[in-house]
């Protein structure tokens, strides 16, 4: 499969997955956007903008991680698995060191 139609496959299922959680999902316009998701909840209207990534293994099996285009902590990471068609929004991870 051509590497940009697993990027629309995987944003296509990532949008079925968040209005099976009740959501209404509103796909982005631009191409070149940090931003490729919203979803808004249909009665609290807490919005979220994801970045959809595919979740990438290497030859060992294990999983490649994927950071947004920008750095802003409004944006999440939306990891979808083509292989076994499941999606998961990635938690952010803690910068401080302790």
């Amino acid at each position: 499969m051509i590497q940009k139609n697993k990027g629309c496959l995987c944003e296509n299922l990532a949008i079925v997955w968040l209005q099976e959680k009740g959501f209404y999902v509103f796909k982005g316009s631009q191409t070149h956007s940090p931003i490729d998701l919203v979803a808004v909840h249909p009665t609290t209207l807490d919005h979220h903008f994801f970045d959809v990534k595919m979740v990438g293994k290497r030859k060992d099996g294990s999983i490649i991680s994927r950071t947004a285009r920008i750095k802003d902590k409004r944006i999440q990471i939306l990891s979808v698995d083509l292989t076994n068609k499941k999606c998961r929004i990635v938690p952010k991870r803690s910068a401080e060191w302790s």
